[in-house]
């Protein structure tokens, strides 16, 4: 929006299109709406002068007020994943081979790292940086970013941060988050070493008559073992059962877990760092580690809060099932920017929807749901608000408290 021109009109179209269309480009979005053109609404997401990351912004802020106002700031988390889309040739910025999760290869794709806001088992998308547009500047420092602009720069107060082990991985990261006294739970692999025990930096004593050039770097004076090592040595009393949360049907999410503090080495001191182990085994035989720094907390918060990143990973499949967020058919960074920020808006009034329905109806209702009631009552399918009502309330749970249960996921 300029002094001159106001594109409200075209975002509430492209707004429109990606609730309602079978395809989420201009073109089909144009044909199916018949209230615009392809060309304006390619302009739209392209040339338009308007500021996606106020629009993130917006979204960040007024999701994070719904929390509030719904009595979950207290289980507020942002977590931080990343999203491939395969693209054609090489002309769209960000585009090269790399790793692809919706493919699982290394192919020729976009990947942008995202951050969404999580409470009770409402998720948006809040934050979006496309990664390879400048060299230097890496999927970690990305991801820091976003936190630091989210809990610093929006003031959003968060209890705890969530990311898988490709970002957990990094110990310059989780340093810098300890530093800055934010909580989080980082995923990581099974061959990083640990310390069971304090250990001090020393510089090795050269043994008399001893060949080879002085050593100057200090090094641990105690030995580490990896972290799956580790877990093997522990025994069944070790281990405890523990209820995670409900899930949606009524169902609970139950695993094994062991927790403990371990050291590691903080590349930004050079020294040890505390942290918590904590180990989580399914009963399928999947085993997920993680590095905790989360002062204070017992062995099921620590758990309830690993199993959280679940949610990112329902936002994304929703996201591009849904919503077209993998549809676009643009080149710039900007465009991808705009496209992703209208996808987040899109999210944010679906999760605003569900909400109301319970508050006013005490009904439970999904993103599908919504969706597929918006296309009744605007007559984008032949199925009537009437049988679709009766649909939405054949399937609602006897126990009224289920209701409130699946929206709310809590311990």
């Amino acid at each position: 929006m300029t002094l001159t021109r106001n594109v409200s009109a075209n975002a509430l179209i492209y707004l429109k299109g990606l609730l309602l269309c079978r395809r989420r480009n201009c073109q089909v979005m144009a044909e199916e709406l018949q209230e615009s053109n392809g060309q304006r609404l390619h302009h739209f997401i392209t040339a338009s002068k308007w500021c996606y990351q106020q629009v993130m912004d917006v979204v960040t802020l007024r999701f994070w007020q719904k929390l509030q106002n719904l009595g979950l700031a207290d289980d507020a988390c942002l977590i931080i994943d990343e999203a491939g889309n395969p693209k054609k040739g090489k002309k769209s910025a960000g585009v090269k081979r790399q790793y692809c999760g919706q493919v699982g290869k290394i192919d020729n794709c976009q990947v942008g790292v995202f951050g969404a806001l999580c409470g009770g088992s409402l998720t948006t998308l809040v934050q979006a940086s496309l990664f390879g547009i400048e060299e230097k500047i890496s999927k970690i420092d990305q991801a820091a970013a976003i936190i630091a602009h989210v809990i610093k720069g929006l003031q959003v107060r968060v209890r705890w941060v969530c990311f898988d082990a490709f970002y957990g991985r990094d110990a310059s990261l989780l340093a810098d988050l300890i530093k800055n006294g934010i909580e989080f739970i980082a995923d990581v692999q099974d061959n990083l070493q640990v310390w069971l025990e304090p250990f001090q930096m020393r510089v090795s004593i050269r043994k008399p008559g001893a060949r080879g050039r002085k050593s100057k770097q200090a090094k641990p004076n105690r030995s580490s073992l990896s972290i799956k090592n580790y877990a093997a040595s522990l025994s069944i009393r070790d281990w405890k059962f523990i209820t995670v949360r409900h899930q949606s049907g009524g169902k609970k999410l139950q695993a094994w877990f062991h927790s403990r503090e371990v050291y590691i080495l903080n590349p930004l001191t050079n020294r040890r760092q505390l942290v918590t182990l904590l180990i989580r085994e399914d009963k399928d035989g999947t085993i997920k580690y993680s590095f905790c720094h989360c002062p204070g907390s017992s062995l099921k918060e620590l758990a309830y809060r690993q199993c959280k990143r679940y949610f990112v990973e329902k936002a994304f499949r929703e996201a591009k099932k849904e919503l077209g967020l993998n549809q676009y058919q643009t080149r710039s960074a900007e465009s991808w920017h705009k496209h992703m920020a209208m996808i987040m808006l899109a999210q944010l009034f679906l999760n605003e929807e569900k909400i109301q329905l319970y508050e006013q109806e005490k009904l439970w209702t999904t993103t599908q749901d919504v969706i597929q009631s918006l296309k009744s009552v605007l007559q984008f399918v032949k199925r009537s608000i009437e049988d679709f009502l009766d649909y939405i309330l054949a399937k609602q749970p006897p126990d009224k408290r289920l209701v409130k249960r699946s929206l709310y996921l809590r311990i």
